[in-house]
C-alpha cells in the first residue's frame, strides 16, 4: 500500500472529519479536514488548518449558551480518559458566509483518540454529522402538540364558560349534551335536562315555528329564528336560536344549536318602541296643535296622557313674560291637568303674573336652562315650602322652555302621593316631551314671522321621515371573490351609484387602494367564519369621492336562497369626520394648555383631588413636576398672612349656589424662597341643586405686572409734576365725533376751562388769529387726508381767554384704521410766546450791533486815517502844501470827529443794555 494512500482514504470518507492536535492551555490546533467537513461548515482549508479551534469556533454573541464550550469540554474529556466520546444533538450556531448572520445548527459527533506508542493521545479524529433538520422538526412537533393541548383546553373553557346556551340534539329532538348556560335558561340541572325533549319547553304559540326550523336542520340546512320558551321555573324566556346540522358519512346525525337569551333585549325594544311611538304621536300632535295658535283644551288632554304615563298627579305649563315697565320675569299658569284626587290650581289668582324671583329656589336652575327638582322634607322654610303645603305637593319637577336664548316658560310635574326622587331617565324622557312643546312654540313664533319658513320646515320633516322609513343601510351580495351579484336601491340614494353599475364588478374597484389589503384580508376570513365585521374603510361614490363605511359580512354561500356573502354597510363618514374633529379639538386644547403662561388646574371638590397641567420639567414658580403634583403643594406655599383670608373667601363663594366665578390675589412662595404676586381665577361647576362639584381655573404670575404698575404710578407722578412746570397742554381728538379731551394745563396756559370748548372746529379754530386760521385748516386737512402722514406740526398764533395773543407750536400723532382712515389724533400744544418775544429783542439788538460794527469798520476809519496821514507829514516835516499850524488844526478837527463817533457808539450800546434789562 502506498505511503500517501491513508490521506486519500481520509479524503474519501463520506463523513465530515476533522483532525485536532492538543496544545497547551486546553487548546486544539486543526491539522487536517476532509472535503465533507469543509462543505459542512462552508469553509476552505486556509480558513481552518493551522488555526486554534477556539479562534474558528466562536460563541454566538446573542445566545452564548449555544456556543462551542460543550464541544471543547468533550475534547478535553477524550484527552483525559483516552476513550472515544459521543455527543448527540449539540447546538452550535454557524456564521453564513453569504449573509454574515449566525444560523441555528445542530450536530452529532464521535471523537476518537489517536495515541502514540507510549499511549499518549497525539491527535483526535472528530467525525460530525449535521442533524439540524431532525431537531427543528422535533421542536416544531413539540410546539404543535402544546398548541393543540392549549386549543383543546380553550375549547373546553369556551363550552363551559360561554354565556350562550350550547347543546346537541339527536334526530328526535332529545338533548344529548348541554352547557351550564342552557341549563340555567331551562331552569333545570344539566343532568336532568339531558335526555329530555325540546318540545317540553316550547310555548303553544311558538311550538309550530320551532318544529319547522328543527325539521329544516334535520334536512341539512343551517337555520336561525327567535321564539319564546317556557322554563321549568314557569318563566317565559325569549331566545335567539341557531341550528346547525352535523353530518356523519354524508347524512345528518345530530343537530347542534346555540341559544342566546334575548329576553331583556326584547323587553327593552318593546319599551323603546312604545316610547318612540308615543313621542312621534305626541310631537306630531303638538306640532299640528300649535301651527297657528295654542289650543289649551287639546294641550290639557295631551298633558293628561303624559301625566298618567309617568304617574304624576298634576302637570301644568307656566308662561314667562317680561314686565314691560320693570323688565322682571313674570310667570302665569296657562294649562293644567290634575288627577281626581288632586286640587286644581288653574284658577288660583296668586299664580298669575307672579314674579319668578318670588320663588328664589327655582329661579337659578330655570334661567340657566336646567331642570329643578325638590321634595317636601328637604325644603327650607320659605315661599316654595308654603306652596308645597298649600297645594299638597310631595315632590316637584320643573323643566324650562326656551325659545332661542330666552326663557318663555316651564312645564311642571307634581307628585302629591309620594316624596318621589326623580330618576335621570325620567327627567330625560320628560325633557324630550318638553322639547316638543318648545319646538311647537318655536314653530308658532316662526309662523307669525314668515309662512315660507313653516313650509320649508314641513318639507324638511317629510324628507327626514322618508329617510328614516327607507333606512340608511347599503345591502349587497357578493361571491367569494368579491364580485357583486345584487345591491339595494340605497346605493343610488346614498352613493349615487345605480345598482347596474355595481353588478358583476369587484368591490376592489370601489375601495380605496390604501384600505384594500386590510379589507381583502378580513373578507377572506369568511372562508372559516360565519360572520366578519370589517373595520371602517373608504368606498368611492358616483362622483369619485370616497365615503367611510362600516360593513358586516355574513357567509350565506350555502344558503340556497342567497348563495353569496351578504354585506350590510352603513355610511359613517360623518362619524369619522366628527371623531377627527374631536381629536383636533383635544389636540388644540392640549397645545393651548401647554403654551399658556398660566398654571391650569382642575379641582374635584367632591373627592378633594386636584389635577394640575404641567408645561414642562420646571413649572411656573421653579418647582419640579413631582413637587407640583403633591396634594398639599399649594396650601404649604401660600403666604401665611394671606392664607386664612383666601380660605375664608373661597369657602364663602363655594357655599353660595349663585356664585360661579371666583378671583383672588395673593402671594405665593417660589422655589427660590421669594414670593410672587399671583392672581387666581376659577369657574365653579355645580349640579342642578347648586352644590359645587368642580373648580377649574388658572393661576397667573402678576409679579412683573405689579412691579410695572408701581413704576407706572411713579412715572405718572413725575409726569404730572413735569406738566405743572411746563407750558404744554396735552390733547386727544376723536376725529369722527370731533370730540377733544384736554389736560388741566389748558386752563393754566390759555385761561379756558377744560369742560369748555370740547371740539376742534366749533371752538379751537375760531380762537386762532384770523391771519393764521386758513393756514391751520389747510395744514391739518392735508395731514389727515394723506394716508402716508403719521405726524403733524405747525406754529401759529392763538387768542387766549384774556384777549392776549399767544404764539404756540402744535404737534400731533395720527392714528389710522386698517384702511388708512384717520380716526384719532393725540398731541401737545407748547406756548412759545416768551421765547418768540425774546427772539424779536435779539433780532433788534443784532440790527443795532450790525450798525455799530459798520461804524467801527467804516465811519471810524475815515478820521483815523486823516490823523495818521497828518502825523506822517509832521514826522517827515513836509510843509510844502500845508504849514505845521494847518496840520495841527486838521488833526484837532479829525480828533473831535472821532470823539463824536465814539460817543454815538457808546450811546447805542447803552440803549441795547437798557432794552435787554
Amino acid at each position: 500500500m502506498r505511503e500517501n494512500c491513508w490521506k486519500e482514504i481520509f479524503e474519501a470518507i463520506p463523513f465530515a472529519c476533522l483532525v485536532l492536535e492538543p496544545q497547551e492551555c486546553s487548546a486544539f490546533m486543526m491539522v487536517e479536514a476532509n472535503t465533507a467537513y469543509l462543505e459542512l461548515l462552508g469553509r476552505s482549508r486556509e480558513d481552518l488548518l493551522g488555526k486554534d479551534s477556539r479562534e474558528i469556533f466562536s460563541s454566538n454573541p446573542n445566545l452564548s449558551e449555544y456556543g462551542p464550550d460543550s464541544f471543547f469540554a468533550t475534547l478535553e474529556k477524550v484527552i483525559r480518559l483516552g476513550e472515544k466520546e459521543e455527543v448527540n444533538d449539540l447546538r452550535y450556531d454557524v456564521e453564513n458566509k453569504v449573509t454574515g448572520e449566525l444560523e441555528e445548527r445542530y450536530f452529532s459527533s464521535q471523537n476518537f483518540p489517536i495515541k502514540n506508542e507510549a499511549g499518549k493521545v497525539e491527535v483526535i479524529l472528530h467525525c460530525a454529522r449535521e442533524v439540524t433538520a431532525e431537531n427543528k422538526r422535533k421542536k416544531r412537533d413539540k410546539e404543535i402538540e402544546e398548541e393543540l393541548s392549549l386549543s383543546r383546553q380553550q375549547f373546553k373553557n369556551f363550552i363551559r364558560s360561554n354565556p350562550d346556551g350550547l347543546y346537541r340534539l339527536d334526530m328526535q329532538g332529545n338533548f344529548l349534551h348541554v352547557n351550564e348556560s342552557l341549563a340555567m335558561m331551562a331552569g333545570l340541572p344539566a343532568e336532568e335536562l339531558i335526555k329530555s325533549n325540546f318540545i317540553n319547553f316550547c310555548t303553544p304559540h311558538d311550538q309550530d315555528l320551532v318544529i319547522e326550523h328543527f325539521e329544516r336542520s334535520r334536512q341539512g340546512k343551517v337555520t336561525s329564528f327567535e321564539a319564546e320558551f317556557l322554563a321549568a321555573t314557569g318563566n317565559l324566556v325569549a331566545l335567539k336560536i341557531l341550528l346547525m346540522p352535523m353530518f356523519l358519512e354524508g347524512s345528518v346525525a345530530e343537530v347542534h344549536g346555540i341559544a342566546k337569551d334575548i329576553t331583556q333585549l326584547k323587553h327593552s325594544e318593546k319599551v323603546i318602541m312604545e316610547k318612540s311611538r308615543f313621542l312621534e304621536v305626541n310631537a306630531a300632535f303638538v306640532s299640528s296643535l300649535l301651527e297657528k295658535e295654542i289650543n289649551q283644551e287639546a294641550l290639557q288632554q295631551t298633558f293628561g296622557v303624559i301625566a298618567e304615563t309617568v304617574e304624576v298627579d298634576r302637570m301644568y305649563y307656566f308662561e314667562a313674560n317680561s314686565d314691560p315697565e320693570t323688565g322682571e320675569i313674570l310667570i302665569s299658569q296657562k294649562v293644567e291637568w290634575c288627577s281626581e284626587k288632586t286640587i286644581p290650581q288653574i284658577d288660583n289668582k296668586e299664580l298669575q303674573n307672579m314674579p319668578i324671583k318670588k320663588v328664589q329656589e327655582i329661579t337659578g336652575p330655570l334661567v340657566k336652562n336646567l331642570p329643578f327638582t325638590a321634595i317636601l322634607d328637604e325644603l327650607a322654610p320659605g315661599e316654595l315650602r308654603e306652596i308645597f303645603i298649600e297645594q299638597q305637593i310631595k315632590s316637584m319637577l320643573l323643566l324650562p322652555v326656551f325659545v332661542g336664548d330666552s326663557l318663555t316658560g316651564f312645564v311642571g310635574f307634581d307628585d302629591c302621593t309620594y316624596q318621589r326622587i326623580w330618576k335621570e331617565e325620567e327627567i330625560t324622557f320628560l325633557k324630550g316631551l318638553t322639547q316638543n312643546l318648545t319646538n311647537a312654540f318655536e314653530r308658532n313664533a316662526a309662523l307669525k314671522k314668515a309662512k315660507q319658513s313653516e313650509e320649508e320646515l314641513k318639507l324638511s320633516e317629510q324628507k327626514f321621515r322618508a329617510l328614516v322609513q327607507e333606512g340608511a343601510d347599503l345591502i349587497g351580495i357578493l361571491d367569494i371573490y368579491g364580485c357583486y351579484s345584487f345591491v339595494s336601491e340605497n346605493y343610488k340614494k346614498i352613493l349615487g351609484l345605480d345598482p347596474q353599475e355595481l353588478i358583476g364588478k369587484n368591490a376592489q374597484y370601489f375601495i380605496h387602494p390604501e384600505d384594500w389589503p386590510r379589507v381583502n384580508q378580513q373578507f377572506y376570513q369568511l372562508k372559516n367564519q360565519k360572520q366578519v365585521k370589517i373595520s371602517p374603510f373608504r368606498f368611492k361614490n358616483k362622483n369619485g369621492e370616497y365615503r367611510w363605511v362600516q360593513t358586516t359580512a355574513t357567509n350565506l354561500l350555502n344558503d340556497s336562497a342567497v348563495k353569496g356573502i351578504v354585506a350590510n354597510s352603513l355610511d359613517i363618514t360623518m362619524v369619522i369626520e366628527q371623531a377627527r374633529e374631536i381629536e383636533h379639538i383635544n389636540e388644540r386644547y392640549q397645545l393651548a394648555a401647554t403654551a399658556t403662561q398660566d398654571l391650569i388646574y382642575d379641582w374635584d371638590l367632591v373627592k378633594n383631588k386636584v389635577t394640575r397641567f404641567h408645561r414642562g420639567p420646571q413649572e411656573l414658580f421653579g418647582y419640579s413636576a413631582e413637587a407640583v403634583d403633591q396634594y398639599d403643594f399649594w396650601r404649604n406655599n401660600v403666604h401665611p398672612e394671606d392664607k386664612q383670608a383666601e380660605k375664608k373667601k373661597l369657602a364663602i363663594v363655594i357655599s353660595n349656589p349663585n356664585e360661579n366665578f371666583i378671583k383672588t390675589e395673593y402671594r405665593f412662595r417660589k422655589a427660590d424662597g421669594t414670593y410672587a404676586r399671583v392672581v387666581d381665577r376659577g369657574y365653579i361647576i355645580r349640579d342642578y341643586t347648586g352644590k359645587a362639584l368642580r373648580l377649574i381655573g388658572a393661576t397667573s404670575d402678576i409679579s412683573e405686572i405689579i412691579t410695572k404698575r408701581e413704576a407706572l404710578k411713579v412715572a405718572n407722578k413725575r409726569f404730572k409734576m413735569a406738566m405743572k412746570a411746563t407750558n404744554e397742554m396735552i390733547w386727544d381728538w376723536e376725529i369722527d365725533t370731533d370730540s377733544v379731551t384736554r389736560s388741566k394745563g389748558y386752563k393754566k396756559i390759555f385761561g379756558y376751562d377744560t369742560n369748555e370748548a370740547t371740539t376742534v372746529h366749533a371752538f379751537w379754530l375760531r380762537k386762532v388769529v384770523d391771519e393764521d386760521r386758513g393756514k391751520v385748516q389747510r395744514s391739518l386737512a392735508d395731514a389727515i387726508n394723506n394716508t402716508g402722514v403719521k405726524k403733524w406740526k405747525l406754529e401759529y398764533r392763538f387768542v387766549k381767554a384774556d384777549g392776549m395773543i399767544a404764539h404756540i407750536i402744535d404737534r400731533g400723532y395720527i392714528l389710522r384704521d386698517s384702511n388708512g382712515k384717520a380716526t384719532r389724533m393725540v398731541g401737545a400744544v407748547l406756548d412759545v410766546t416768551n421765547s418768540r418775544r425774546l427772539l424779536q429783542k435779539v433780532q433788534k439788538q443784532n440790527k443795532v450791533l450790525k450798525e455799530i460794527a459798520w461804524e467801527q469798520s467804516h465811519v471810524v476809519r475815515a478820521p483815523l486815517a486823516r490823523i495818521k496821514g497828518l502825523l506822517h507829514l509832521l514826522e517827515e516835516e513836509l510843509f510844502e502844501e500845508m504849514s505845521k499850524k494847518e496840520i495841527l488844526f486838521h488833526m484837532k478837527e479829525s480828533a473831535n470827529e472821532l470823539d463824536d463817533i465814539i460817543r454815538n457808539i457808546v450811546e447805542k450800546t447803552e440803549k441795547i443794555n437798557v432794552e435787554a434789562r
